[in-house]
């Protein structure tokens, strides 16, 4: 599979754009950013020391160290190491939260963990968990989400160049491989009534809205430049797009999202925005 660097000398603004959002930064190797120097001591009894990409866990008078190998996310929500031990990877039990800039404990890992000292690193995960992860914060086993996650191999395109617009159909079920489809779990008009979670997964929301289901091209990347950071300054002219402003009641200065989108936080010091447009 080609890289971004087989892109760059036909597309070279677009690649470099790219390489600066937060889906190019949804993996990298473990550098000690956000934990360096840093120590935390959770109710679990744990004290977790982080120097360089180590952490020293100090549990009932016993201590065992470490390695970290990947940091998953961004950064815009959060960062969340992954240790190998063994053979096997481990999500570690302590999450970096941008809010506060703060540790924290990881979304899903109970509030105890087992009694070994190795409890306290975090969830050691299956094989097909491994693969789901590493395959959304990856591309062609490069880390980051790049070109080819959405265009597919570039080889047979440098060959032959065809137009790189992907189709309706095709743009939002691309977004939904790793930012979750309805399909799986959520069968609900109202997804965040079944599940207030499933407000972390933008395509469960927009898909049950009648703004999608009633346009015949509204799609994630209306608002969202996936070759820019993150979305567009205000939603508000794409949804003038259809709701001419004349028949609106809402006034003129008035940003859409900020009635129709509401954020909320379905875990602490996590916050997305309900793409359920109301």
């Amino acid at each position: 599979m080609a890289a971004p660097r087989d892109c760059a000398p036909c597309h070279a603004e677009r690649v470099r754009a790219q390489a600066a959002t937060a889906h190019a930064q949804a993996l990298r190797p473990y550098a000690g950013e956000h934990f360096n120097g840093r120590t935390l001591r959770e109710q679990g009894g744990a004290e977790y020391s982080y120097r360089g990409n180590q952490v020293l866990v100090t549990r009932a008078g016993e201590s065992a160290e470490f390695l970290i190998r990947w940091a998953f996310g961004s950064g815009v929500q959060a960062v969340t190491p992954v240790l190998e031990r063994g053979g096997r990877w481990i999500e570690h039990r302590v999450t970096w939260y941008r809010e506060g800039n703060r540790l924290g404990l990881t979304p899903g890992h109970a509030i105890t963990p087992g009694p070994e000292i190795v409890d306290s690193l975090g969830i050691v995960q299956t094989e097909r968990n491994v693969q789901r992860c590493f395959g959304c914060h990856t591309t062609g086993g490069e880390p980051g989400v790049t070109c080819q996650s959405c265009h597919g191999d570039g080889a047979g395109h440098r060959k032959a160049p065809a137009p790189g617009n992907i189709r309706r159909d095709r743009s939002v079920a691309l977004c939904a491989q790793c930012h979750r489809s309805p399909d799986a779990v959520y069968a609900s008009a109202a997804p965040e009534m079944e599940d207030p979670r499933s407000i972390r997964f933008a395509p469960v929301g927009f898909q049950a809205s009648r703004c999608f289901q009633k346009s015949n091209g509204f799609t994630c990347v209306s608002c969202h430049d996936p070759h820019a950071e993150n979305a567009t300054p205000s939603v508000t002219p794409v949804c003038r797009g259809c709701h001419a402003e004349a028949n609106s009641p809402c006034p003129r200065t008035q940003d859409c999202a900020g009635c129709h989108m509401k954020a909320s936080s379905p875990a602490p010091r996590l916050r997305f925005t309900d793409h359920r447009i109301r």
